[in-house]
């Protein structure tokens, strides 16, 4: 059995939880084992915690880098030494935390994979700037693996250094459109005759949620009979939270918070906004077309992203003003078309979990 240490989980229910879990469940865990370190604060558990202990996993918990480095750092050439692990998976956004990769290499036989999620950085993260310039020399080993989410998130973190892309799949017979769960959430939520709109995404700078409360205000000023829904949690959940007070739409923007059926929030709505300021694939977008969703989003997201008609981009330098009428136009077209069918487009394109599966799996041999 090969076994795999994953490193990169946090409590967000996000982008690289997902991908990570998705491949869990479906590898051949008989021959395949992973294992997770956890450097959440405050006794945090990772996401999917419980899962990941159902399927056989275990979680390292560890200081994490801001508690305290010099613990951070021998917990975890503890964790290797005690382990033989064949692989250290590094999920990351960028080169700032390098010890997934440093103490391997230093004092194991496991190979280092290093997977790019991303394709940007914060601009206001000056101390992790510094370490990502710092830590960027590891890019120019020769024993480390390359994986990227798109060609785009190669770039960011390998610039001109190959690397294999592997599309963030999902299992995609289960995202079919359910009219009975549609109509059943609709109901449930008191949103039958509404024109609902959807956001999935961690509630930070990244997301670009003042966009998309300017952007929604427009469309009520054409049709009050709308209403938003964010699925998430982040830092600036007060600060928005706040914002919507103050624009006078609380009753018709909710804060749902960490949810586990999104996908039932996707087949309920009409539109999925998504106006990112940068992305590193964006998995649900992947997941929105699954369903059948009509979507708008940034023109910051990667093409990959793109693997059905039913997107549309905007450019996000652009007052939203431009954007609420297309808005109201995706609603209508999304209630005259069939959805249950554009799962099978998702899984044409090579997103079906089964194909990154497969992908891994020959990585996890070799």
């Amino acid at each position: 059995m090969k076994r795999i240490l994953q490193v990169g989980m946090t409590s967000n229910y996000g982008g690289i939880e997902a991908f990570i879990m998705n491949v869990y469940k479906n590898i051949d865990r008989e021959k395949f084992q992973f294992d997770f370190i956890n450097m959440e604060t405050e006794n945090k558990e990772i996401a999917y915690a419980e899962e990941i202990k159902k399927l056989g996993g275990k979680i390292y918990r560890i200081p994490g880098r801001r508690e305290n480095l010099r613990k951070n750092r021998r917990q975890f050439k503890q964790i290797l030494e005690n382990n033989k692990y064949n692989f250290v998976h590094n999920n990351i956004l960028t080169w700032s935390y390098s010890e997934g990769i440093s103490l391997p290499l230093k004092y194991s036989s496991a190979r280092v994979i290093v997977h790019s999620h991303n394709s940007y950085m914060n601009p206001g993260m000056y101390s992790r700037r510094i370490l990502n310039f710092v830590n960027r020399r590891f890019n120019y080993r020769n024993d480390i693996i390359r994986l990227a989410c798109s060609e785009g998130a190669r770039k960011w973190l390998f610039k001109n250094k190959a690397a294999k892309v592997i599309p963030n799949g999902i299992e995609t017979s289960t995202y079919q459109f359910n009219a009975t769960i549609r109509n059943e959430y609709r109901e449930k939520f008191n949103v039958v005759d509404k024109n609902v709109f959807l956001h999935v995404g961690r509630l930070s700078h990244q997301k670009n949620h003042a966009y998309l409360f300017k952007w929604f205000n427009e469309i009520l000023k054409r049709d009050s009979n709308s209403i938003l829904f964010l699925v998430g949690d982040g830092e600036l959940k007060s600060e928005l939270q706040e914002q919507i007070a103050k624009m006078g739409l609380i009753d018709q923007v909710r804060f749902l918070g960490i949810r586990n059926d999104v996908k039932n929030l996707m087949f309920m709505s009409d539109v999925f906004l998504f106006p990112s300021h940068y992305e590193g694939l964006g998995i649900v977008l992947i997941e929105a077309q699954a369903t059948g969703l009509e979507c708008i989003a940034s023109n910051h997201i990667e093409p990959e992203a793109k693997v059905t008609n039913q997107i549309e981009t905007i450019d996000i330098s652009k007052s939203p003003k431009l954007y609420a009428d297309l808005a109201l136009k995706k609603v209508k077209k999304s209630r005259k078309k069939e959805r249950d069918l554009s799962y099978l487009d998702v899984r044409d394109a090579g997103y079906d979990i089964s194909n990154t599966v497969k992908m891994l799996e020959e990585i996890y041999s070799n």
